[in-house]
């Protein structure tokens, strides 16, 4: 450990932790550490072998091929749903809850900010829908009954689908929720087709070379006047994404820089109308994944001892504490925002009052 902690820094002090060479001892000492290196000013970019590392890395799984797009989603979003259940709660919404004065639970807020997403996007009964990664099919479905929108869901992964389709059939929502199960650079074959388009915590999956292709089909697939939301961690600069998170847990990904988004949005023809900064809201709802995944986690890794292993316990309490912390302010500089867009004017949102 010490060896490889002076050669990669934290890359190597925490590969140890990973592997149980090294214990760290106190309340959360996970998270004191980079509370600590963060007041600090430390940066993971100033160490030249984890640069090297984490541009080859971001080479090896870049999403370019679209058979390791679809490996990637499967390495995260394919782990067992009862792990995500137990973690993220009933609904298994994966991403930011919201949470104004009176809402208490996770399950409130993460039922908030989907009503607040489907009012954001003005749905009324009989638009069409397309939704970009499944979440387990909460949002998709909630759109269908509340609002009476048909919805086509693009999204990788055969075991999150599975789950999806369990939903809609329960639900009786077959008529008005389809699964398309394809890439999201199929979009651009569907030219005007939808006229809305959501996605919600999956743009971060792209990967720095996929970003543009992926607002690209977005721009192709709504109709002129669509309305269409991302909601996207994202820093204030392109920044590169963490090493290990990378490595360990979220393959071929990308935290993208709010202003290239906007860029890339203007570039092709969608304007952006409003944009909200939640990131607060995320920290609130990634210390109740922490917590969940402290308390649950007997019942986790008795689902199967073969994944649920000491050494994932650590690797999620590393990215989970480093969520909750990147959020902090003199944090990591993490933002989480709704980025509302249309394509051209739109008076479904012209029309209506902005506050939500």
């Amino acid at each position: 450990p010490r060896r490889s902690t002076l050669a990669l820094g934290y890359v190597g002090l925490f590969e140890a932790y990973f592997d149980g060479r090294v214990e760290f001892e106190g309340d959360r000492p996970v998270s004191a550490l980079m509370r600590m290196a963060y007041r600090g000013a430390y940066t993971y970019t100033t160490n030249p072998l984890v640069w090297a590392a984490r541009r080859w890395r971001a080479w090896r799984d870049s999403n370019r091929d679209r058979e390791k797009a679809k490996r990637n989603a499967i390495a995260h979003y394919g782990l067992p749903h009862a792990f995500f259940r137990l973690m993220l709660g009933e609904d298994c919404l994966y991403a930011e809850g919201f949470w104004p004065p009176g809402v208490a639970t996770l399950a409130e807020a993460q039922r908030a900010r989907c009503e607040r997403i489907c009012r954001k996007l003005r749905l009324r009964p009989g638009l069409d829908l397309v939704e970009v990664g499944s979440g387990w099919g909460y949002q998709a479905v909630l759109a269908a009954e509340r609002y009476g929108v048909n919805v086509v869901n693009y999204g990788l992964v055969p075991a999150q689908n599975m789950v999806m389709q369990r939903l809609i059939d329960a639900r009786g929502r077959g008529e008005r929720v389809r699964i398309a199960g394809r890439d999201h650079r199929d979009l651009a074959t569907e030219a005007d087709r939808y006229d809305r388009y959501l996605s919600v915590g999956v743009y971060e999956h792209a990967g720095w070379p996929c970003q543009e292709e992926w607002i690209a089909g977005i721009a192709r697939a709504l109709k002129p006047g669509g309305i269409g939301l991302i909601s996207t961690t994202a820093y204030m600069r392109d920044y590169p994404t963490e090493y290990l998170t990378i490595r360990h847990v979220f393959p071929g990904g990308s935290v993208p820089s709010l202003p290239r988004l906007l860029d890339l949005l203007d570039r092709h023809g969608l304007r952006m109308v409003e944009i909200e900064e939640l990131g607060r809201h995320y920290q609130r709802t990634a210390e109740c994944w922490l917590a969940n995944l402290e308390a649950h986690w007997s019942e986790i890794t008795a689902t199967d001892p073969a994944i649920f292993t000491e050494r994932f316990r650590r690797i999620w309490t590393y990215y989970l504490a480093g969520v909750i912390e990147g959020f902090r302010p003199r944090g990591g500089g993490l933002d989480l925002h709704h980025v509302v867009f249309t394509k051209g004017s739109s008076p479904d949102w012209d029309a209506v009052p902005r506050s939500v």
